[in-house]
């Protein structure tokens, strides 16, 4: 069933299967972050089947956006490329990872991981960066930190953290369950 194969492939991207409430909380928000469209969690909830008894008539609407979310136009255009995904494939992807050669200077990044943390970071050269927003985290407006790789769904590590003018330190963020990072145009 293509709606068993979507669900895997979203899995896939946000790297682990989906098994507790929260974890449709989080998809909920990366859907947001990256569709700009919402899915309520317990639309997400339905259609994995973890809510018990209850039938699942799911909408197009939300399997165009889950379809979008794993790189399709459409839960159509999903279904008609979906022959390939169950073939074993390797190798690397450019995609998943960002290096600060590949920036410009005063380009900026959002960064999240779980449960509800968020930064804004704007690239300031040579790998530093300069955090501009910052939501739920220890990590403030104005800190500054070294990272010159970071790789989607992993841990992020940042070095040379200068947080409020305390000395330099180590942060890693998503240690769990890794970042998802956005580079804006």
């Amino acid at each position: 069933m293509k709606q068993n194969l979507l669900k895997r492939e979203v899995e896939r991207m946000v790297g682990r299967q989906l098994t507790e409430a929260r974890d449709f909380e989080q998809l909920s928000h990366l859907l947001l972050s990256h569709t700009r469209e919402r899915l309520s969690p317990t639309t997400l909830k339905r259609l994995w089947g973890y809510l018990k008894n209850e039938e699942v008539q799911t909408r197009p609407h939300t399997l165009d956006v889950l379809a979008r979310f794993v790189g399709y136009k459409s839960y159509e255009d999903f279904c008609a490329h979906s022959e390939s995904l169950d073939e074993v494939q390797s190798g690397i992807k450019a995609e998943e990872k960002i290096t600060t050669e590949g920036l410009r200077r005063g380009q900026r990044l959002i960064i999240t991981w779980r449960p509800d943390r968020k930064i804004v970071v704007k690239h300031i050269g040579n790998g530093q960066f300069e955090i501009v927003e910052a939501e739920n985290t220890k990590l403030s407006v104005g800190d500054t930190f070294r990272c010159h790789l970071m790789i989607q769904h992993e841990p992020l590590y940042l070095d040379e953290v200068v947080h409020q003018g305390q000395p330099a330190m180590v942060y890693v963020a998503g240690q769990k369950d890794g970042v998802v990072v956005e580079v804006c145009s």
